[in-house]
């Protein structure tokens, strides 16, 4: 009735054009991942109607929230009003702890330093769609 997780699509002529992910957590329905066919329909913005669809749906159903999860895009930006500040607290126990502690930390803060720098998220999200095999999209569609 109430599934922890829901997968929705777009389809258009026949063709699925865009899908995101969801789950629950109490009043709040999380998008985890959402992508979009790079086809000749994609200037049309499939991505930005299936949002506005599962916002409209999360809203029927009386979620206090849809939330776009962590990540700062353009695109969530255009939709939200309310910006969630997330902290990561480890507390090591143990000499090994500690040592796993720091390396997670290490990483965290790489991974910050490249999604707050727009030239290198640019180029990782470039690098990503290459090793994926994806063409890169247009200027414009970059900031998906």
């Amino acid at each position: 009735e109430k599934p922890p997780f829901l997968l929705h699509g777009l389809e258009v002529t026949g063709k699925l054009r865009a899908v995101t992910g969801s789950s629950r957590s109490g009043k709040r329905l999380i998008c985890e991942f959402g992508a979009i066919a790079e086809d000749d329909l994609a200037f049309t913005s499939p991505g930005d109607f299936l949002f506005f669809d599962n916002i409209q749906e999360a809203c029927e159903q009386g979620f206090d929230v849809y939330d776009f999860s962590v990540g700062d895009e353009p695109y969530k930006r255009l939709w939200c009003d309310i910006e969630v500040q997330h902290f990561e607290v480890l507390a090591p126990l143990t000499l090994k702890g500690r040592a796993l502690a720091t390396g997670l930390r290490q990483g965290a803060r790489a991974k910050a330093f490249i999604k707050n720098n727009p030239t290198i998220w640019r180029l990782t999200k470039m690098l990503r769609r290459k090793a994926a095999g994806q063409a890169a999209p247009a200027a414009a569609e970059d900031d998906s």
